[in-house]
């Protein structure tokens, strides 16, 4: 019983450190199945950058953040505000980033502003409840 809570623990942990970064590229290969008018890429590699410069961009947001003084132990400390901080911040870089990107015409990658929406509302629920599962395995 032990080995398998050991490999559910490292699962668990394996998928914080590599969902985060690749997240928003899976389910927009997802999305692209039933909305393909609000989702166009030239190749799932473009797929694959724009989620990896989303993540840095997050990066940067969690650091103006913590600069600002709202660190991870204060948002903790605040509670319920503290996650709904945590993740409006994940929403607004997602979307901030993709629209920041596009605008530079750093990527190829073409989303309406549904498409967008949908695909930051979904990433960040996802990684909510992901860093949720990860605070109970500590």
């Amino acid at each position: 019983m032990s080995n398998s809570n050991n490999f559910f623990t490292s699962l668990i942990i394996v998928a914080g450190l590599i969902f985060p970064i690749f997240l928003p590229a899976f389910i927009m290969m997802a999305l692209v199945k039933f909305m393909p008018t609000e989702i166009t890429h030239s190749g799932l590699m473009s797929l694959f950058i724009l989620s990896f410069a989303l993540f840095i961009i997050a990066g940067i947001f969690s650091k103006v953040l913590s600069l600002i003084g709202l660190t991870v132990q204060k948002l903790d400390e605040l509670g319920f505000l503290g996650l709904i901080i945590s993740v409006l911040s994940s929403f607004l870089s997602i979307i901030v980033g993709y629209y920041w990107m596009k605008t530079l015409n750093l990527t190829s990658v073409h989303l309406s502003s549904i498409g967008i929406l949908i695909t930051a509302v979904i990433t960040t629920i996802f990684l909510t409840i992901l860093l949720k599962i990860l605070e109970k395995v500590e």
